[in-house]
């Protein structure tokens, strides 16, 4: 995980699903919709938008095969 995320003025919404997405990544989780859906405590909608707002921003991105991946801090985009 790196610091800097609560740095970037994200949602607290998108800010929890960068740390829980670092979590699972740093145990060697794929990370699916289909992983992450069980373990995120917020309504189905936010955990769209959150990934929406992760992904706008170049924090993470979305493979071919649905698998998400954190990019680092130094490829992403300020607001």
């Amino acid at each position: 995980m790196d610091q800097r995320i609560f740095n970037q003025g994200l949602s607290v919404e998108a800010t929890s699903l960068y740390l829980l997405l670092s979590a699972l990544s740093d145990q060697g989780v794929h990370l699916t919709l289909d992983r992450v859906r069980p373990i995120w405590n917020a309504p189905e909608e936010s955990l769209s938008t959150s990934f929406t707002e992760l992904n706008g921003r170049g924090i993470a991105q979305q493979d071919e095969t649905g698998t998400w991946h954190l990019n680092p801090a130094p490829q992403w985009r300020p607001a």
